[in-house]
């Protein structure tokens, strides 16, 4: 019977008595450099990360804004003159211009945080520059507001009116975006 004989093959074959087997210094210095730009990679695309999520909260602020104020003009336009509201009906959604009957004002105002004292966001009696406190109530950092009301002629009769709301914001201070909800109010007959 033959003799089966296992070798062991030193793992430190080529290693000289007396030195030590490990990483050089640049090899050392390699791996950190590595190692620091996988972490700024990561740091960047969390910081991106957090400036995009504050955008994205500041346009969906906007778009909320606009969408509150077409629905003040919704309002307006079904509250009856029955109610005693001077501010009533299809003929109050104007542009304040000399003695119409219109209540919004013309031009980019700060958005408030009152609705002033008629209750409805947006009209003459909340729409003062940003100094000035005409209606006590605090300025929505950041954020202005812009209505249009565009009559639409039909048969020399004005039947329908276009509205745009514009708010416009500030990103992180370096840009300024704006977000426009638009839609047509008509002069609907009441029974």
């Amino acid at each position: 019977m033959g003799k089966i004989i296992f070798h062991q093959k030193s793992a430190a074959k080529n290693v000289k008595p007396g030195s030590e087997a490990g990483f050089s210094y640049i090899e050392t210095i390699i791996s950190m450099v590595i190692l620091t730009v996988g972490l700024l990679g990561a740091l960047s695309g969390t910081t991106f990360s957090l400036l995009y999520a504050q955008q994205s909260e500041k346009k969906t602020r906007a778009k909320e804004i606009a969408g509150s104020i077409i629905e003040n003009v919704f309002a307006i336009r079904d509250i009856q003159s029955q109610d005693g509201l001077a501010i009533s009906g299809f003929d109050a959604v104007q542009i304040k211009s000399g003695d119409n009957a219109g209540i919004f004002m013309d031009g980019w105002f700060p958005v408030r945080e009152g609705s002033g004292a008629d209750g409805i966001y947006g009209t003459a009696d909340d729409s003062c520059a940003a100094g000035a406190s005409c209606t006590g109530a605090p300025i929505v950092p950041g954020y202005d507001r812009k209505i249009e009301i565009i009559d639409i002629v039909e048969n020399g009769v004005v039947r329908k009116r276009r509205i745009n709301v514009s708010v416009r914001y500030r990103t992180n201070g370096l840009k300024t975006e704006q977000e426009t909800i638009s839609t047509i109010i008509a002069n609907l007959p009441i029974n």
